[in-house]
């Protein structure tokens, strides 16, 4: 088969997924550097859809490379708890690790600390659930925008893509954090036998009363509908092949820069946001 672009094999799948086996080398680069850029984006993205969330209810928000986390307002300036964290720091300077072997009086007044603690900051375990759903639903928004361009642009019907065609591919991918969690449980199930895990689509099963599968199994499948009419309903034929492969390095590239060293040196500490 004659082409420009050096076709080496062409081969169809069934359900009409075909894959033009090209290879380009400038493609490959930039959707490579595009996915690792898009992956620390995304990343940080998700967690601020958390951090929105905490914020509407009032909370006191911390984001880190790749956790967010949040506190009731005022509670870093409570006397109780400047006085516990001081305690907990003196046990820790003291090499002191369970505290089952305090002085009685001493660990009266540690639980009493807590208990006050607890009663004036209550734990709200709908706000709780409400924040830890802000992040998956950060990423499905993201999505739907990017599939929206590509509806807008009617990019299926093209042959060549200008920049908010590849803009449009990317937001829409993000879903793709959605199946890299799950299947990175299921891996991690399988090789150490792990049974409970705490990603937030995990959490959020639990959290409903559901087996903590389920809400992580159907965003997964959302995922993966999403990627394959990414790849092969909108993906032009000619790019098809170099984006996959490119695709697949730089989502790995970009995981292991951010949460390797980049995210690390960025945020040597969570930041107030």
């Amino acid at each position: 088969m004659a082409s420009n672009s050096g076709v080496y094999r062409y081969c169809n799948f069934n359900f009409n997924l075909t894959i033009v086996f090209n290879f380009n080398k400038k493609t490959f680069l930039w959707v490579i550097l595009s996915f690792i850029v898009f992956t620390i984006v995304g990343t940080l993205s998700h967690e601020i859809g958390h951090i929105a969330i905490a914020k509407y209810f009032g909370y006191e928000t911390y984001l880190s490379y790749g956790s967010m986390y949040h506190l009731p307002k005022d509670y870093n300036q409570d006397k109780n708890v400047i006085e516990l964290e001081e305690l907990e720091q003196k046990f820790q300077d003291e090499g002191i690790t369970n505290i089952e072997e305090l002085d009685k009086k001493v660990l009266d007044h540690y639980n009493n600390l807590v208990a006050e603690i607890q009663e004036k900051f209550p734990n709200n375990k709908t706000h709780d659930l409400l924040i830890t759903i802000g992040g998956p639903v950060q990423t499905i928004l993201t999505c739907l925008i990017g599939l929206f361009i590509l509806y807008f642009r009617k990019s299926k019907h093209r042959s060549d893509f200008k920049f908010l065609d590849w803009l449009g591919v990317f937001l829409a991918l993000f879903i793709l954090r959605e199946v890299f969690n799950t299947v990175t449980a299921t891996l991690t199930m399988f090789i150490s036998g792990s049974t409970q895990f705490y990603g937030d689509e995990f959490r959020t099963s639990s959290a409903l009363g559901l087996n903590q599968w389920v809400v992580p199994i159907i965003t997964m499948l959302m995922g993966l509908a999403v990627s394959m009419f990414i790849i092969f309903k909108i993906i032009p034929f000619k790019y098809r092949f170099t984006f996959i492969v490119s695709g697949f390095i730089g989502g790995i590239l970009g995981f292991g820069i951010w949460f390797g060293f980049l995210g690390k040196w960025l945020f040597p500490e969570a930041i107030s946001f």
